[in-house]
Parts: structure tokens; sequence; C-alpha cells
């Protein structure tokens, strides 16, 4: 019996000479996607002057007295950021925080306060903020960091889409095909995983070919990094 061994990993990278599909509906999961820009303080005149300086510069801020209706308004798909102040009544700007990583959001978080002391600061920031300002800030100052949070949202929203995409691909493979493709990633030949799998060499080719054409891709090679882009292990036998 053949001696399993485990190749190289595929870089992720290599997908982008993998065949496109359109799994998702593009309003939502596309990166090209609506941005929004979410709003939160609890003070009015703060909130007033925020929206307005955000639409001057040409974005449609959403405005919010409060962390939990903002949240009401967020699905996990939304693409942009959420700029909010740290201290608020009720849910915090750290609560708020922690609630959009619960629910899994890909939107940026920029957090404003007046008192931005290190352990906050490294907390935040740790939490996955984009970004802390401390007030006052200048207008360009923040349009800088909106423009990044929403090129980072942007990517994040890809690459949760780069892997549903291999894993609703990877799904469609039964037990045998995807049993014989793991094998044959990890660098058999037909006629070894043949011998493993008590099958013979014809029956391995034909699950093969059957595997490549339900993924739509034209190699092992493919199959591999699908398998890296999905963190689905190559081998389970």
């Amino acid at each position: 019996m053949a001696k399993l061994r485990q190749n190289d990993k595929v870089s992720i990278d290599s997908v982008q000479y993998l065949p496109k599909l359109d799994l998702r509906e593009p309003e939502e999961n596309s990166p090209q996607a609506p941005i929004r820009i979410i709003v939160v303080d609890d003070e009015a005149s703060v909130l007033d002057v925020l929206g307005k300086l955000l639409r001057a510069k040409g974005y449609r801020a959403e405005c919010f007295s409060n962390a939990v209706d903002a949240l009401a308004s967020i699905k996990p798909t939304d693409q942009g950021c959420v700029i909010t102040d740290l201290e608020m009544p009720g849910l915090s700007g750290i609560g708020l925080q922690l609630r959009l990583k619960e629910l899994g959001s890909c939107l940026s978080l920029i957090v404003i306060t007046a008192h931005a002391d290190v352990p906050r600061t490294i907390e935040i920031m740790s939490g996955g903020a984009t970004t802390l300002l401390e007030k006052p800030f200048k207008a360009d100052e923040l349009v800088r960091h909106i423009n990044r949070a929403i090129v980072a949202s942007r990517q994040s929203a890809a690459r949760r889409q780069r892997i549903a995409s291999a894993s609703l691909r990877l799904e469609r493979l039964n037990h045998e095909e995807l049993e014989i493709m793991q094998l044959a990633a990890r660098g058999f030949p037909n006629k070894a995983i043949a011998q493993q799998l008590v099958l013979s060499p014809r029956t391995v080719d034909r699950r093969r070919q059957s595997a490549l054409n339900k993924l739509e891709i034209n190699s092992v090679a493919d199959f591999a990094v699908l398998c890296e882009i999905a963190s689905w292990p190559l081998a389970t036998v």
C-alpha cells in the first residue's frame, strides 16, 4: 500500500485563473455592491455635523443615535464602514464592534473618541477596527480613513465570496469523487489510487473526470486551490 504524503500547499493567489461562477446575488455579495457609510453617535449635534460633512464629501451617510438601531439595519453582506463614538449610553462603541464581529459583518469600523487611552486603543485595534480617531480631527483625515476602510471592506467581501464559491463547488462532489480527488491532489497517480481504494484504473479515471466536470475546473491543481480557499482537507483517508 502506498504511503500517504502531503504535497506543498497551492497558493490562494492562484484562484485568479479559476473559472468564475455567479453563485450569489450580485447586489448583496459582489465587490461592486453599494457602499454604506453608517454614523453612530448619541450626541445629536455631533451626528448632524458628521452627516453634513460626509454628504458634502459625496458620501451617502446614514445616521443613528444609538448602536442598537444601527445594528438592526446591518446585513452581513453590507460593504462600507461604520463610524461610531466610543462612549455611548447602552451599547458602546466596543460593544458595537463585538456585535459586528458576531454578525460576521464585512463592514470596516472607525471609532472616534475624545479619550483615547492606551489600554482601550489596544483593545479596539486588536478587535479589528480600521482606525481609532481622537477628537478633534480634520475632515480630510476622516475622509482618508473612510476611503481606506471602504477598500478593506470590499476586500473582506470579495474574500468571503471566494470562500463561499469554493465551498459550494466542492459540495457538488459525492464521497467517491472527493476521495479520489483528495488523493490525486496529494500526488498519487491513478494506478496508486486504484490500489489504495481497490478500484480499477478505469473507474478512478471516470470518477476523476466526473469531479473535474462538476467543479468546472481543468486539473487537480485547480482542485487543490479550491480546497485551500475553502479550508477543506486534501485527504481524509
